[in-house]
């Protein structure tokens, strides 16, 4: 860094130490991409998508999964993409 009072450079260091942001300065903030097929950080490869038929938008489907076994949203059909949610929450990944 440069000092402009004492005209002088020093070596600072510093830490991020808490956010609150969207997905897309999340990204930004990760070095991570937050677009494209498989943008969730926690699914990775198991991230469910859909491309629209009449554009080029990704839709990201299977949320309800997250929620509790025996949460009433799993069962609804006519309200989500016309099916019931019966996967897992996926394993997240450790870094590793």
């Amino acid at each position: 860094m440069f000092d402009g009072f004492w005209n002088e450079t020093f070596q600072m260091h510093a830490m991020l130490f808490c956010t609150i942001n969207d997905f897309l300065a999340y990204g930004n903030l990760s070095s991570y991409s937050v677009k494209g097929h498989h943008a969730c950080p926690i699914c990775e490869e198991d991230t469910s998508y859909i491309q629209l038929k009449h554009g080029r938008k990704t839709v990201y489907t299977r949320h309800r999964r997250f929620l509790n076994p025996h949460h009433p949203y799993r069962r609804l059909k006519k309200a989500f993409n016309g099916s019931q949610e019966h996967e897992i929450v996926p394993i997240p990944l450790t870094g590793e």
